[in-house]
Formats: C-alpha cells, sequence, structure tokens
C-alpha cells in the first residue's frame, strides 16, 4: 500500500522521529538479546563471530574465514578479532589453521562445539521472539512481516 507523498519538511520530520523511535526500538531489543547469551558463557561479540564462521560455511564443507575477513565482515579490529579468536580457542570453539595460500595469515575454523554454541544461541533467541509474538493478531504479524521486509531491504543499500 502506497501513502501519499509528503511535502519536504514534513518528509524530513517523519524521517528524523522514526530514526530516533527505531534506534530506541533497536537498542531495547539488542540489549534484551544480550542476556540471552548469558546462557551461552560468551558475549554477543563472540557469537556474532562463531555465527560468522557458520555463515561462511554454508553450502561448503568448512566453515573458515582469515582474521581479516572476519574483521572486516564484523566490522571489527584484527587486534580485537584476535583476542576473540584466541579466547574461542581456548574454549574449544574455533580452530586456528596455518593459510596454505598465504602464510602471512591465519585460518580460523569453527569446530562442532563452536557450532552447536551458535545453534544453541540462535535457538534462545527464536524462543524469546516467538514468545513476544505469541497472541499477535494475523493483521499485527502481517505488519511485523511488512516491516521486516523493509529494514532488509535498507540493509541491502
Amino acid at each position: 500500500m502506497d501513502t501519499p507523498s509528503l511535502p519536504s519538511p514534513l518528509r524530513r520530520t517523519a524521517t528524523n522521529l522514526i530514526s530516533v523511535r527505531a534506534e530506541a526500538v533497536l537498542t531495547r531489543w539488542s540489549r534484551q538479546f544480550r542476556s540471552l547469551e548469558e546462557d551461552t558463557g560468551l558475549s554477543v561479540e563472540r557469537i556474532e563471530l562463531l555465527a560468522a564462521l557458520e555463515k561462511a560455511g554454508l553450502g561448503q564443507n568448512v566453515s573458515q574465514l582469515t582474521v581479516s575477513e572476519l574483521a572486516d565482515a564484523l566490522s571489527v579490529s584484527r587486534p580485537a578479532i584476535t583476542r576473540m579468536v584466541l579466547m574461542l580457542e581456548e574454549a574449544g570453539l574455533v580452530k586456528k589453521l596455518e593459510n596454505t595460500l598465504d602464510g602471512r595469515s591465519v585460518m580460523v575454523r569453527l569446530t562442532p562445539a563452536g557450532r552447536r554454541m551458535v545453534n544453541k544461541a540462535r535457538a534462545n533467541r527464536v524462543r524469546a521472539m516467538a514468545s513476544r509474538l505469541r497472541g499477535r493478531s494475523e493483521r499485527e504479524l502481517g505488519q511485523l512481516v511488512q516491516g521486516l521486509r523493509i529494514l532488509e531491504e535498507m540493509l541491502e543499500d
């Protein structure tokens, strides 16, 4: 359903109001989901690193990336990624390997235990989200689907 075009000053005001509200909602949402990660014993950032490795392995038999690729994928500095990888390796969730194509870099591979941890964290989030969606009307669920579609498009830009 298309909405009529707003005059420029109203559009700017609406855009600003939506931006402020979206930032507040997303911050609150993120804070609530961070508490779910306590069950895994890992920070959200470390879970995201494991998830990035898992995503890299979709359709392949090995889930691995270089430290630089992880830093780029997560928008985190290489030294920060290196520290996270060391901690995750000590926990048996990732394994560092020699990069046979480039001896200057290291490959980071997701271990079976790391994959289980990603799945556990994802299941916690999905379960929490599903419980919040129960009792919503079909109309509200449809609106959420539409809003998510728009957010996904915005993230792809």
